[in-house]
C-alpha cells in the first residue's frame, strides 16, 4: 500500500533481504517513480529506507533505526510488506 511521504513522493513498506541481513521498512519513490521496481532498476547505486527494523538472517532480534541506504548489488530480493513471509 502507497503512502504519501510528505515529500510529493510516495512510500511503500517493503522487506528488503541481502545475503547477511533482512531489513523491513519504507521504500521512498519520487513523482517520477511509478513504481518500487522503477527504484530496483534506476541508475543510483543504493536504495534507501525509512523507519526500519533490521535482523540478521536466522535470527529473531530486531534492531529500529531510522534510515539506511542499501547497496542495489547486494539486495537478493525485495517484497511488499504485504507479502511479507514471517
Amino acid at each position: 500500500m502507497l503512502e504519501p511521504d510528505g515529500t510529493g513522493g510516495k512510500k511503500a513498506r517493503v522487506l528488503v533481504v541481502t545475503s547477511q541481513r533482512k531489513f523491513s521498512g519504507y521504500l521512498h519513490r519520487t513523482s517520477a517513480d511509478l513504481r518500487e521496481t522503477d527504484v530496483l532498476n534506476d541508475e543510483r547505486s543504493f536504495i534507501h529506507l525509512t523507519d526500519v527494523e533490521v535482523r540478521k538472517r536466522g535470527e529473531i532480534p530486531s534492531k529500529a533505526v531510522p534510515f539506511v541506504a542499501i547497496n542495489k548489488a547486494s539486495i537478493v530480493y525485495v517484497i511488499p510488506a504485504d507479502e511479507e513471509e514471517e
